[in-house]
């Protein structure tokens, strides 16, 4: 296979992935952010030290999903995957912060 071919394979499959990503990525951003603030259903923390420990690994998480994910749609040219993995990872934690603070 060419890189002409890879190129056109990969610029053809760029709304699909788009999606998945879309949705993948509010998946994701909702158990982070439950995590942070310690409310998930499995895991309780008992301590301050457990709390400050899920709350740092979130955001570490975040963050490295977020870099790649930038990093790796922007390599393969996938700008709508990339738009999509942009607002999603943004604008997802900032609304469920704000519905968290008006309920």
């Amino acid at each position: 296979m060419g890189a002409i071919q890879l190129w056109r394979r990969v610029r053809r499959v760029d709304k699909p992935v788009a999606v998945i990503v879309g949705v993948g990525n509010m998946l994701l951003c909702g158990v982070l952010f439950v995590m942070a603030i310690g409310g998930m259903l499995l895991f309780e923390a008992a301590s301050r030290e457990q709390e400050t420990a899920a709350r740092y690994l979130a955001g570490q998480i975040f963050g490295c999903w977020l870099a790649g994910g930038l990093m790796l749609f922007s390599v393969l040219g996938m700008t709508r995957a990339l738009f999509s993995h942009l607002t999603t990872m943004l604008f997802t934690p900032t609304t469920l912060f704000l519905i968290l603070l008006l309920v």
